[in-house]
């Protein structure tokens, strides 16, 4: 029992002072630091141009995976945090604006004076989930040093 005891004390401490690797990004001017941590949602770009969306993964000091590809941290050329509820937002009123956009066009087919009115509130929505895309800007290799760290 007392052995028992022992190791669900030692499993215990082991997770507790355990430690989590993160990605650090710091801000050549300014040296402010910002994390990414363990399975949080990203959207990276790649050197080579690629776009990525996933939930972050570490495998070891120099990579890290998202979305099961693995990306070496010398290769990011930027990095963002990507909320789904957000990036469900912005589809849900680009698709809102676009289809009001539409009626606006079925309308003034059909000779209906509210069609600039509506082509406006359209292209006003539209508009907006660019708006809120840009609320959440990304950290690129021109102002951000990136590195994985033990946290």
């Amino acid at each position: 029992m007392k052995n028992i005891l022992y190791l669900i004390l030692f499993f215990i401490s082991f997770t507790v002072f355990s430690q989590q690797k993160v990605i650090e990004i710091t801000n050549i001017k300014t040296g402010k630091v910002k994390v990414f941590e363990e399975n949080q949602r990203i959207k990276i770009r790649i050197k080579d141009g690629k776009k990525i969306i996933g939930n972050l993964k570490f495998s070891d000091s120099l990579s890290f995976m998202v979305n099961n590809q693995s990306i070496k941290i010398d290769s990011l050329k930027s990095i963002k945090s990507q909320p789904k509820v957000l990036g469900t937002v912005k589809t849900v009123v680009l698709i809102t604006g676009l289809t009001v956009v539409g009626a606006s066009i079925i309308a003034a087919t059909g000779g209906s004076d509210s069609a600039f009115l509506l082509f406006v509130i359209g292209s006003g929505v539209t508009i907006s989930a660019g708006v809120l895309e840009g609320i959440n800007g990304n950290y690129s290799d021109y102002n951000w040093t990136f590195k994985i760290i033990e946290k």
